[in-house]
């Protein structure tokens, strides 16, 4: 595990499978992390696209998956976005 805190945004988010994707940059940014509910800190708000994810990395569960992120916060006060890719 690394010790360096990442802050990303919520890119998917799949409420009948528990998982996510958290994109680190802008829009076009390659670095990607798959986020489980299972590793979302208590107390933390349910992700939805656009949110703001502090959090930890983990390597890989399998050759060719997304690194993890891990120990992560969802930021409440961040805007997610509606179904139409514009702010709530």
């Amino acid at each position: 595990m690394n010790d360096e805190t990442k802050v990303g945004v919520v890119q998917h988010w799949n409420d009948a499978r528990a998982f996510g994707i958290v994109r680190v940059g802008d829009r076009s940014s390659l670095e990607r992390y798959f986020l489980h509910v299972s590793k979302i800190k208590s107390g933390t708000a349910t992700p939805a696209p656009g949110m703001i994810v502090r959090f930890q990395i983990a390597p890989a569960a399998k050759a060719g998956q997304l690194p993890q992120a891990i120990d992560a916060d969802i930021d409440v006060q961040s805007k997610p976005l509606s179904n139409d890719g514009g702010v709530k």
